[in-house]
């Protein structure tokens, strides 16, 4: 058996309201704005080496472009005039995060903006033990209101394996529909979820990883890694359902 987890869709304990790197401050930079004028202050050779901004018709520029990093596969790209998604430097990394209100209690697996993951000690330590070394992270402070900082460590979480090995064939009626034009929709409900199937063959021993083919919305996790948040008594999203294994 192996486990989805879809984000949620709602403000609240597991996708807490607010920006990135102070983001409502009119005098802050935000971290787009500090990573364009990182940018600007390199030279043409080390800025050819972060961001290709010639390929880049579009001009989104480099804080754009080094967010997207945090979502997709590392070496994707979009269109021919884009460049590659390249790896991901430390300066790149979302610093805080700055909610608009205070909450008391988040869970241990996170949505912020843009669909970026964050995860606690908890679960990083989890998924750590069973593959350390595949996945990246990076430390976020989330700020609150009044100066209040969230008592529990928090980390941006990079997934670090992608597979297809999602079966369309193989899953039961009404758990998959037709494609979008760039990935197929499955029905996150309960049910619907208990229909999907990915195959073991391709994904293998992994614990942790996303589909190609499915939306960027939806993480996999293993038997295994399930029982390890279960162990540790992890307050995951409610949308955290088993699929089929085939």
């Amino acid at each position: 058996m192996v486990w989805g987890l879809f984000e949620p869709r709602s403000f609240g304990e597991y996708w807490p309201d607010g920006e990135f790197e102070n983001g409502d401050d009119p005098e802050a930079l935000g971290w787009g704005g500090r990573l364009d004028n990182y940018y600007s202050q390199q030279s043409p050779e080390v800025q050819r080496e972060l961001y290709d901004d010639i390929l880049d018709e579009g001009g989104a520029g480099y804080g754009y472009f080094a967010h997207k990093k945090f979502v997709h596969e590392i070496g994707t790209t979009f269109s021919p005039s884009y460049p590659k998604l390249n790896v991901i430097r430390r300066h790149e990394a979302p610093q805080t995060f700055d909610t608009v209100k205070s909450y008391k209690n988040l869970g241990s697996y996170i949505t912020l903006n843009s669909f970026i993951a964050a995860v606690d000690e908890g679960l990083k330590a989890a998924i750590e033990t069973l593959e350390p070394d595949v996945h990246q992270f990076f430390p976020l402070e989330i700020r609150m209101p009044k100066g209040k900082v969230y008592p529990v460590p928090f980390f941006t979480l990079v997934v670090g394996q992608y597979f297809d090995s999602f079966s369309l064939a193989d899953c039961k009626k009404g758990s998959a529909h037709e494609p979008h034009p760039n990935f197929y929709r499955i029905n996150d409900t309960k049910k619907g979820m208990a229909g999907v199937a990915l195959r073991k063959s391709v994904f293998g021993n992994a614990h942790l990883w996303r589909e190609r083919g499915l939306r960027t919305d939806l993480t996999c996790f293993s038997d295994e890694l399930h029982d390890e948040i279960a162990k540790a008594e992890l307050n995951m999203p409610r949308k955290f359902y088993p699929m089929m294994e085939v």
